[in-house]
């Protein structure tokens, strides 16, 4: 059975970034894409099975990848699914936030089309084996663009 990635993201072109980094894994993988925070929620609650990864675009209008965070953690169905914010900035407060809410991680987007597709296949090889793990060697060897969250 494939694994499925939900990508949240309201930015059209970053969405396909990311889609593209994951061109390759068609065989294991499923990538689910929604635009907005409300129709993430509206996916996931008629979704099943469950994604096993969530990416989650930090600065989304009308409800933003915080709230929406927040949501998810707080759902006793969709708790436990991994979530790891996005988002173009390296802020601490950004960063902070996302460790209080519930991520498994934090990401900077990016811009460099190699180093997105490098660290998608490393989320899903950890996806397939041991998320915690790829990330902290992401972070490891990614200082300024990974940071996880034990």
């Amino acid at each position: 059975m494939k694994k499925i990635i939900l990508l949240v993201d309201d930015d059209c072109d970053d969405a396909e970034f990311f889609k593209w980094a994951l061109v390759g894994t068609e065989d294991t993988f499923t990538v689910k894409f929604v635009d907005s925070g409300h129709d993430a929620l509206q996916l996931l609650s008629n979704l099943d099975p469950l994604p096993d990864l969530i990416l989650l675009d930090a600065g989304m209008p009308k409800m933003n990848g915080w709230d929406l965070l927040r949501l998810i953690k707080q759902d006793q169905r969709l708790g436990n699914i991994p979530v790891i914010m996005i988002a173009t900035s390296s802020r601490k407060e950004g960063i902070d936030d996302a460790h209080s809410l519930g991520a498994e991680a934090y990401i900077v987007k990016p811009s460099d089309f190699d180093e997105l597709k490098l660290i998608m296949n490393q989320l899903c090889a950890g996806v397939q084996e041991d998320l915690r793990n790829s990330l902290q060697n992401m972070s490891s060897n990614l200082p300024e663009r990974i940071y996880t969250f034990s």
